[in-house]
């Protein structure tokens, strides 16, 4: 290590020195045991709406991966550029010349980044009372940001798919895409998982359930780290029999996946599977067999019974006797008494203590048999509706080529761009074992695909009934093939022709406003029904709000000059009650109709502001605009404890200054 230090003394970059120092320090700490990846390979999204400007880093929208550059000047329309390693000047390369109209603004995660939600569209059937599911299309690193501001602490489940990493180029790291030729495979993939999983813990209720699905090719890897990343939880393995057929492959027939369920430690929180008949009240004998079931190891369970040996009937019920005194067998009249001793002689004991034994058999679930080797004690197996969750999961509603491909072309009414969707049971399944016994349960799954997880939400609510938000967040990749089609043709990420491809206006957004509609745009209705026989057209009363994520200028946002765009935001953090209004926040304050938000633009008019207050008693959020910390205090004490009151835009700007070593959950920036 001590060449290695040497040789960054003579980086001449002071940043770039101090960059790497920290990285080798970070390094020489690290435990030789347990999962060993290179957790700090960078990460970059591209944000083609940002206009290019001087001292923007930026790639080239014809050129895959990460190689950037520094925006030195502009001079008609041509940029003079130097070279860059994620914002550090590179110094091999300067002066290059682009067209600005070749270019993209690129942030690394290590830059604040300020999002705002615009509305793209939504769909409306569950009434004023349901709160609203929501889908993002953004980068889900930076929408776990936005989330962490408005859901900390609050989510009941994650569910999440993340991509497999299977070698075939289906996910992209750093703006290219990752296959089995790439020697850093497996640690891009998990720094990319590690990232996100440290911001979704946060996310999490204090008794919230984590789900991940996953194959065989990341299985070992994610066990280990999800072992570091979540010390305080229960880590339970499910097995999935997906493909009841088997996937061929070198010596066996791959026909499974897992899911990991990481429960509170301690905490009994996965429900029970419900089963369509009773079952339970079966008889067994009320002598204990195996484990514990010796007279000294249970003693206060060792009595006899006493049974009418012509009628059969128990007629009393004695108390247990100490552990080292005797026993025999005796006769009073017609009554017999029984011990709970084997075939061949040994003292047992009975499932339960003598109150527990008279208590039964005041409720008629404890009777005498006479069997060839005498008489014994049964006792009538409680009757349930229920069942505990088995870890291996078997039956043809988990088919995912069936109730996966097959279900996602049926309701798309065409064959769709997206490789693999889960069975939308397996999903089910798996909520109805985490929340559904919360009727008004979040639910985050924040690798969205192709919108499986809003529609087992759905379906769940249907069933058990209940008000379960799903809130998603997908990118809107567009497959492989497809991408290099269109670049080819001159077509680039931010233009429609592109955008229309992607999996999110492609896939999930029309397949979760079909599936709740109960039709298509084109108005044909949906001919499937799902397997509880609910027809398909019928759709579901839910309501949805489809968002793409953007991003601000913090400068502009300070100045209030970007209301409209962080609207939104507030209406997420309010609990999505009540269909989003758009106001540029040009009056005093601004109270929608229906939200349970209120915002005061105008701090001078906060008195007026309190007396509308007043006329709502619905408002439990209030946003205060004012530069002023003395001020925003004065004014949340006037309005009392009822009301969760922000001081905008100082919380917002705040949060936003992301991708900080702390802001990554001490993940390490990129």
């Amino acid at each position: 290590m001590a060449k290695i230090e040497d040789l960054i003394a003579q980086i001449p970059d002071e940043r770039l020195r101090k960059g790497i120092a920290a990285e080798v320090k970070a390094l020489k700490k690290s435990k030789k045991f347990g999962l060993v990846f290179e957790d700090h390979l960078p990460e970059t999204v591209r944000l083609p709406k940002l206009p290019v400007k001087p001292g923007e880093v930026v790639a080239l929208k014809r050129e895959s991966g990460n190689q950037l550059w520094r925006v030195k000047d502009i001079h008609k329309k041509i940029a003079t550029c130097d070279r860059a390693v994620f914002g550090y000047p590179a110094g091999n390369e300067s002066n290059k010349e682009f067209p600005v109209s070749d270019l993209v603004v690129v942030r690394s995660f290590g830059d604040p980044i300020y999002p705002a939600l615009v509305p793209v569209d939504r769909v409306e059937r569950g009434g004023a009372d349901k709160p609203w599911h929501v889908l993002i299309n953004a980068d889900n690193f930076h929408a776990l940001q936005l989330l962490l501001y408005c859901y900390e602490g609050q989510v009941d489940v994650i569910y999440i798919d993340p991509p497999y990493n299977t070698g075939a180029r289906d996910w992209k790291y750093n703006n290219d895409y990752v296959d089995a030729n790439d020697s850093w495979r497996h640690s891009k993939w998990l720094s990319m998982m590690k990232r996100r999983l440290l911001l979704a813990k946060r996310l999490l209720k204090p008794d919230g359930v984590f789900i991940i699905a996953i194959d065989d090719n990341e299985f070992a890897h994610l066990g280990t780290l999800l072992a570091e990343l979540f010390s305080g939880y229960d880590q339970f393995i499910v097995t999935i029999e997906h493909n009841k057929r088997g996937r061929r492959g070198k010596n066996f027939a791959k026909s499974n996946e897992w899911a990991f369920f990481l429960v509170p430690a301690g905490k009994e929180l996965i429900q029970e599977e419900k089963t369509e008949n009773e079952i339970g009240g079966e008889t067994r004998n009320l002598r204990r067999t195996g484990s514990g079931s010796l007279r000294r190891e249970r003693p206060k369970k060792f009595y006899p019974f006493w049974v009418n040996e012509k009628t059969l009937e128990i007629e009393q019920i004695g108390d247990f006797i100490p552990k080292d005194a005797g026993w025999k067998s005796e006769r009073r009249g017609d009554l017999i008494s029984i011990w709970p001793i084997d075939n061949e002689g040994r003292e047992k004991n009975w499932h339960y203590a003598p109150p527990r034994a008279r208590k039964e058999f005041a409720a008629g679930k404890l009777f005498a048999r006479k069997q060839s080797n005498g008489i014994h004690i049964y006792y009538t197996l409680r009757t349930k509706e229920s069942k505990k969750f088995k870890t291996v999961w078997s039956k043809p509603a988990l088919d995912a080529s069936t109730h996966g491909s097959e279900l996602l072309a049926k309701i798309l009414g065409r064959n769709a761009a997206f490789d693999y969707p889960k069975s939308l049971y397996a999903v089910t399944d798996c909520l109805m074992a985490a929340c559904s016994h919360k009727k008004q349960a979040i639910v985050l799954d924040f690798f969205g695909g192709s919108g499986t997880t809003l529609h087992a939400v759905a379906l769940l609510n249907s069933i058990v009934p209940g008000s379960r938000q799903a809130i998603l967040v997908t990118n809107n990749e567009v497959r492989a093939v497809e991408a290099d089609e269109l670049q080819s043709k001159g077509i680039f990420p931010s233009e429609p022709a592109y955008e229309a491809m992607g999996v999110c206006e492609n896939v999930t957004w029309p397949r979760c406003k079909y599936v709740i509609n109960g039709k298509r745009d084109d108005g044909t209705e949906l001919q499937d029904a799902y397997l509880n026989g609910r027809e398909m057209r019928e759709g579901f009363e839910e309501n949805m709000e489809y968002f793409h994520l953007d991003f601000l200028d913090a400068a502009e946002v300070a100045r209030g000059d970007a209301f409209q765009a962080v609207l939104p935001i507030l209406w997420l953090m309010a609990g999505c009650r009540g269909k989003p209004d758009i106001s540029k926040g040009s009056q005093a304050w601004f109270i929608p109709k229906h939200s349970s938000f209120a915002v005061l633009v105008n701090e001078k008019e906060f008195r007026g502001f309190r007396d509308e207050l007043a006329k709502r008693p619905d408002i439990d959020w209030v946003f205060l605009v004012t530069d002023s910390e003395e001020n925003f205090s004065h004014m949340r004490r006037a309005l009392g404890r009822k009301y969760k009151s922000v001081q905008l835009y100082k919380s917002y700007l705040e949060n936003f200054r992301i991708n900080t070593p702390e802001a990554l959950g001490n993940g390490g920036a990129a």
